[in-house]
């Protein structure tokens, strides 16, 4: 696994998500300029859709950055409980040396092929695709988002 680069602490480590803040203000003045084009006659009904739509916009591509990330932790923890089973002992400390992209990788490899492809990965720097491209024997995952 590696390393984040950046330091955390108990100053800095709260996730403050400022696109949904951002969504929240364009859902908020949307809904304004709607009810107030319904209710009141106001001429505000194409910045109240445009602001739905972008607020929509918004929380869609926020969705899509969280569902990954938090597929990647859950393939991180399921590949080192993997590898703690498939790899001997002695071998065990190269499980932290292996990057999330190489373990998203090597998820695809079959169990007899997977210790051969961790050992390349970390002498050979592998990528994600070069991982991949690698694997003899695929094991599909159907479930990847």
């Amino acid at each position: 696994m590696s390393p984040d680069v950046r330091e955390q602490s108990f100053v800095n480590h709260a996730h403050r998500p400022m696109l949904a803040v951002v969504a929240y203000f364009f859902g908020v003045a949307g809904t304004i300029f709607l009810v107030g084009n319904w209710l009141r006659g106001w001429n505000t009904l194409q910045p109240g859709v445009i602001s739905l739509a972008f607020a929509v916009l918004v929380l869609a591509s926020i969705s899509r950055v969280y569902i990954t990330a938090l597929q990647n932790r859950i393939i991180r923890l399921e590949m080192r409980v993997r590898l703690m089973d498939l790899l001997p002992k002695d071998q065990h400390p190269k499980i932290s040396q292996l990057t999330t992209p190489q373990l998203v990788g090597l998820r695809f490899a079959s169990d007899p092929e997977l210790p051969a492809l961790v050992d390349r990965a970390i002498v050979e720097h592998l990528s994600r695709d070069d991982i991949k491209r690698a694997i003899k024997n695929w094991v599909a995952d159907w479930e990847r988002t």
